[in-house]
C-alpha cells in the first residue's frame, strides 16, 4: 500500500496532539523525508488550512472552570425563566366555582393587575425560550 498525502493529512492531528502511536509518529516522520515540500508546508504550520483547523489556541489553566460555571449560570437562568413565565401565566388565570359558575378571580377583581401579569409572562416565555435556543445551539 502506497502512503499518500491524504493519508498522513489524516494522521497529522494525532501526530501534532503526541497522542499518535511510536509507529505512526514513525510513518509521518518518514513521509516528511520523502517529501520535503509537505514538510515544509507542515513545519510552518500551513497543515491547519490543509486540516481545516485552526491553529491551536491556548487556553488559560481555568478555562474549563469558568466555562462550567458560565454552562450552571446559563442553566439556573434558564430554570428561573420558566418558573417566572409559568407563574406569571398563571396569577391571571386563578378561578374558584361558584354558584354562578367558573369566575375568574383576578380577572374580574384586578383586571389591570392580571395585564401586568400577562406582560410579565409573555416577556418571561421569550426570555426561556431564547435561553432555551441558546443552550441548544451550544449542545447544552
Amino acid at each position: 500500500m502506497k502512503i499518500t498525502r491524504d493519508i498522513v493529512t489524516d494522521l497529522l492531528p494525532a501526530y501534532f496532539s503526541n497522542e499518535a502511536s511510536a509507529d505512526t509518529r514513525a510513518l509521518v516522520e518518514e513521509f516528511l523525508k520523502q517529501d520535503p515540500e509537505f514538510a515544509v508546508l507542515v513545519k510552518d504550520r500551513k497543515s491547519d488550512e490543509l486540516l481545516g483547523q485552526m491553529p491551536a489556541a491556548s487556553l488559560s489553566e481555568d478555562h474549563e472552570r469558568n466555562t462550567l460555571i458560565r454552562t450552571k449560570h446559563a442553566l439556573k437562568w434558564r430554570r428561573h425563566w420558566l418558573m417566572l413565565a409559568i407563574v406569571f401565566t398563571l396569577m391571571p388565570l386563578s378561578c374558584v366555582f361558584s354558584s354562578k359558575g367558573l369566575e375568574w378571580v383576578m380577572l374580574r377583581d384586578a383586571p389591570y393587575a392580571a395585564h401586568t401579569y400577562l406582560i410579565f409572562a409573555a416577556t418571561s416565555w421569550v426570555l426561556f425560550f431564547r435561553a432555551r435556543r441558546k443552550a441548544s445551539s451550544a449542545g447544552i
